[in-house]
């Protein structure tokens, strides 16, 4: 008599083996890091001619000792509309981004018209999904105290799939939510682990960007019998501010390998059958 072996499916792709992968994918693509970084830079040029702007008007005004009636509602209207801008573009950036992480996983290539088409047909379901996330936001911090901080420590954890479901699976926004903590509860301890190194690489692109202030920071304290601040000299200053910015656009262009590392876990996550349901209680 003669068995046949029942054959085990994979299980998921180890977490070390998947930042490896994800790495090499995101290196031959590494356009997937520049959505973000053109968000950060139209809008922050927007905001900073705003500003100008703004300030060029209040001396004008200040030396007129006048303000034109309505200036000041058409200044807050124009404010307004440009935060809404805003949003449209950090989503575009953030919509596109995953678009293309999910056809660098899937043809080995992307392009921004990847992007586009991410953007063009998710981005009403990503809008929802953030919404949804913006009041689990807001639950997670009102519980902060009542679990010991607990709910904060689960936020990112729990949505950590809900782009990767809106881009990649074509979930409703907040059909995401629900499958991300699915997939959370279901492969615990993989998610977790990979938040938390995501996370601590993170943090380590920001403490260079600190450790390049801190020269700037010590030479304006007084010193010996001083108790006046000094100006700090000026190429200290450009290296301190050069150094901050460039660990900033590098910290920003790093969600681009974000992106490529949650859309490979997601991929694989799905592909995953379905654990065979519970056997009934036996009889008694």
């Amino acid at each position: 008599m003669t068995t046949t072996a029942a054959v085990q499916a994979p299980g998921p792709v180890p977490f070390d083996k998947l930042f490896a992968q994800s790495w090499v994918v995101f290196r031959k693509n590494w356009i997937v890091a520049l959505p973000p970084v053109i968000a950060f830079v139209v809008v922050t040029a927007a905001f900073c001619a705003f500003a100008a702007f703004a300030v060029i008007w209040a001396g004008v005004a200040l030396a007129k000792q006048s303000v034109p009636a309505g200036t000041v509602t058409g200044l807050l209207i124009a404010y307004l509309c440009l935060v809404a801008i805003a949003i449209v573009v950090f989503l575009w950036a953030y919509v596109a981004m995953f678009g293309m992480a999910d056809a660098a996983w899937t043809r080995g290539t992307a392009t921004f018209a990847d992007g586009f088409a991410a953007f063009r047909e998710r981005a009403g379901a990503a809008f929802l999904a953030g919404v949804g996330l913006f009041g689990l936001f807001i639950a997670a911090v009102l519980l902060a105290l009542p679990t010991l901080f607990a709910a904060l420590l689960a936020y990112p954890v729990f949505t950590m799939y809900v782009i990767p479901s809106v881009v990649v699976g074509r979930r409703g926004g907040f059909e995401a939510i629900g499958e991300s903590f699915r997939l959370v509860l279901r492969f615990f301890g993989g998610s977790a682990l990979t938040v938390l190194i995501l996370y601590a690489i993170s943090y380590g692109i920001s403490m260079i960007g600190a450790f390049a202030l801190i020269p700037l920071q010590f030479s304006v304290l007084p010193t010996g019998t001083d108790t006046e601040f000094h100006m700090p000299p000026i190429p200290l200053v450009v290296g301190s501010v050069l150094g901050y910015v460039l660990s900033l656009v590098v910290s920003i262009a790093y969600s681009g390998f974000v992106a490529t590392v949650l859309v490979g876990m997601y991929r694989d996550l799905i592909a995953q059958p379905e654990p065979p349901p519970a056997a009934p209680p036996p009889n008694p």
